[in-house]
């Protein structure tokens, strides 16, 4: 019997939905990637049937994992195709795409950042920092890159020192860099589903992109939790603040690429000025990617492209 590829790929996602997360569990290997076909088959398959069927399908193969690795799956399973399905109920109901986007990665972001916060205070215990810096000193000792740090006249106490004041940065940013790559990982399988239907749905311009005016109330929030945290001396409230300023500090980054992108291809944006950014990019990246996530956070409300809004409520 002929089988014609549209069904194929109905079918194909509709199996993916249900038997992915029970291989994943079986095989304990819950990665991005498993998210990303998960993803795709979100949008591959509510797009050819209905999306209740869809979430029908991702539960069941949820539950089945849960069911493998018990109270354990908890912390293993990623949670970011739920944000996918977020995203096509938005849509369905009638959202822009900029909106729909939107509220989904700040889902995605959640969803994967909120597992790790148990385990937070845990990483930030004086016992545990000293057995990750006494760790990473050993590592490094045996593969010989101290011995060449300290011919360099970096000494041991030195790096020690450095290790003291990063780590407990980094493990207090770890939500926030979990929530990024859910992200990119959403956005990611999106733009292939568009890409794949461009025909049929369209595809904004990449220097035409935007995100609603009040993603700007999300950097304002995380400022507010961080300078409330430190007077209030909460360091929870702290460390949520930083890390809701790491997830809008990509969104933003984003935006500002675009708005780069648009001005580099404007007509009346003098050469010149386009070598230079060149030249900025190469010689001084980190201050341009901190320049063009203000140019982002600022675009949110200043719309600095001044592009229409039937523009922006447009299919993208």
């Amino acid at each position: 019997m002929y089988i014609s590829d549209k069904d194929a790929l109905k079918y194909g996602s509709g199996l993916l939905l249900i038997l992915l997360p029970f291989l994943a569990s079986v095989l304990n290997y819950w990665s991005w990637i498993v998210e990303i076909l998960l993803l795709l088959a979100v949008f591959y398959y509510s797009r050819m049937s209905s999306l209740r069927l869809t979430i029908s399908f991702l539960a069941i193969g949820y539950l089945v994992s849960f069911l493998i690795l018990r109270t354990d799956g908890f912390w293993q399973i990623g949670y970011t195709p739920w944000a996918g399905i977020l995203l096509v109920a938005l849509k369905d109901r009638g959202l822009d795409t900029a909106a729909s986007v939107f509220w989904s990665l700040m889902l995605a972001a959640a969803l994967n950042a909120l597992p790790l916060l148990p385990n937070l205070g845990q990483a930030l215990t004086p016992e545990n920092l000293n057995e990750t810096v006494n760790s990473a000193l050993e590592f490094y000792r045996q593969q010989g890159s101290l011995s060449v740090l300290e011919e360099q006249g970096i000494s041991s106490q030195e790096i020690e020192r450095y290790f003291r004041l990063a780590l407990p940065v980094y493990f207090k940013l770890l939500p926030g860099a979990s929530g990024v790559m859910a992200m990119l990982s959403l956005g990611l399988s999106y733009l292939i589903f568009r890409l794949s239907l461009r025909k049929v749905y369209g595809l904004k311009a990449f220097s035409h992109w935007r995100f609603p005016w009040y993603t700007i109330w999300v950097a304002i929030a995380g400022i507010g939790a961080y300078l409330g945290g430190d007077y209030l001396k909460n360091e929870m409230l702290t460390i949520f603040g930083m890390n809701l300023m790491l997830v809008i500090a990509v969104v933003c980054l984003l935006i500002g690429i675009s708005c780069l992108v648009y001005w580099v291809k404007h007509p009346k944006t003098p050469r010149f000025l386009v070598v230079a950014l060149v030249i900025a990019a190469l010689l001084f990246s980190h201050f341009l990617l901190a320049s063009l996530i203000f140019v982002g956070l600022f675009d949110l409300v200043l719309n600095f492209r001044h592009i229409p809004e039937k523009i922006e409520e447009g299919q993208s």
